[in-house]
């Protein structure tokens, strides 16, 4: 009786092993895959906050140009002429 219970002791602790090794290579391969999604997503998150920089670059730069030819026009009356209104308005 003392073999059956040392060949279920060895068997059992030959298939921990095995499922540990295997349990342990199939999380590494989703770690590596979860960290190439991550990469992924903050190359586009990279892309996309270079975008919306760029984009408020030229809000910025359109609304100086703006406000420059609006101050440029000189005004002879004590009235705003409605051209410069509408353009002081579009800011």
């Amino acid at each position: 009786m003392l073999r059956w219970l040392e060949v279920i002791a060895a068997t059992a602790l030959v298939a921990f092993v095995f499922g540990y090794a295997e349990g342990r290579a199939s999380f590494r391969g989703a770690v590596v895959v979860a960290q190439k999604l991550q990469m992924q997503a903050a190359e586009l998150a990279s892309t996309k906050e270079a975008e919306r920089l760029a984009a408020e670059a030229k809000t910025a730069d359109l609304a100086q140009q703006l406000e420059d030819a609006a101050n440029a026009q000189v005004s002879t009356t004590y009235c705003l002429p409605s051209a410069r209104v509408m353009r002081l308005n579009q800011r």
